[in-house]
């Protein structure tokens, strides 16, 4: 009998591990596009067009955008992050950290992260008007903001729908440039669930593959050394081909 309460009790505790390594971040993931997607929905239909969780293929690779607003001022490119804690992180640095008490926990510049879907858009939209995009990151959690330095907005779920409005201060699309935006976006939107995988597995590979360089101390994008530095907030890691190649690495990584 206490042998299959220890196995039972394994096994549940096997399954809690499963679920919050795997199943976890994704559901949280999906509450936060959630909240952010119920907060756009407040925006006035006859100014703004929505346009939420999208795959684009370019000619290198995927991209997936969580929140696009489509405005007279251009187009607000949303990124969402769902954590608790408190957030320290700047916009050239290469990962931000999240503490919770004493627990420190490194993640992906998710400025830098926008940004990459904002070269995505450029290379997808093929118009003859001009387009200007405003890309901003949403945190929908339980997170407090610490020592964010960034020029871009970083803001809480709750100032979303007064940040764009801010931002569309400009007429300079028509309604009808906005929906052919809208109609040219979706109509390159990727829905096919392979590719999406296919996206998600580049992803973890990036990741495990940068993860090797850098335990060597070195770029993973110029295969090169990495070198000790001192900056505005602190030492870290740097590229020897500074200012071609801006990689950074923590001192604490």
């Amino acid at each position: 009998m206490a042998l299959y309460l220890l196995l039972s009790l394994l096994f549940l505790f096997l399954l809690y591990q499963l679920f919050k390594l795997n199943l976890s971040p994704k559901i949280k993931g999906a509450v936060g596009e959630y909240r952010v997607a119920n907060k756009l929905k407040r925006l006035n239909k006859k100014e703004y067009i929505i346009l939420n969780n999208l795959f684009f293929k370019t000619a290198t690779a995927t991209t997936q955008i969580d929140h696009l607003v489509i405005c007279r001022s251009g187009i607000v490119v949303i990124e969402t992050k769902y954590y608790k804690g408190w957030i320290h992180g700047y916009e050239k640095a290469r990962y931000w950290t999240q503490t919770i008490y004493e627990h420190k926990t490194r993640f992906k510049n998710p400025i830098q992260q926008n940004w990459v879907h904002v070269f995505a858009l450029k290379k997808i939209l093929n118009t003859t008007y001009p387009v200007q995009y405003f890309p901003i990151v949403v945190f929908t959690g339980n997170a407090t903001l610490k020592n964010i330095s960034s020029e871009l907005p970083v803001i809480y779920a709750s100032q979303l729908k007064q940040t764009i409005k801010k931002l569309n201060d400009q007429k300079l699309l028509s309604y009808e440039q906005m929906q052919d935006l809208a109609s040219s976006l979706q109509s390159q939107h990727i829905s096919d669930t392979k590719i999406t995988k296919q996206h998600s597995a580049q992803i973890r590979k990036k990741i495990q593959i940068n993860a090797r360089y850098e335990k060597q101390k070195v770029c993973p994008r110029c295969k090169i050394k990495l070198i000790k530095k001192k900056g505005r907030y602190g030492k870290f890691y740097g590229c020897v081909n500074f200012p071609e190649c801006t990689y950074t690495l923590s001192r604490n990584a």
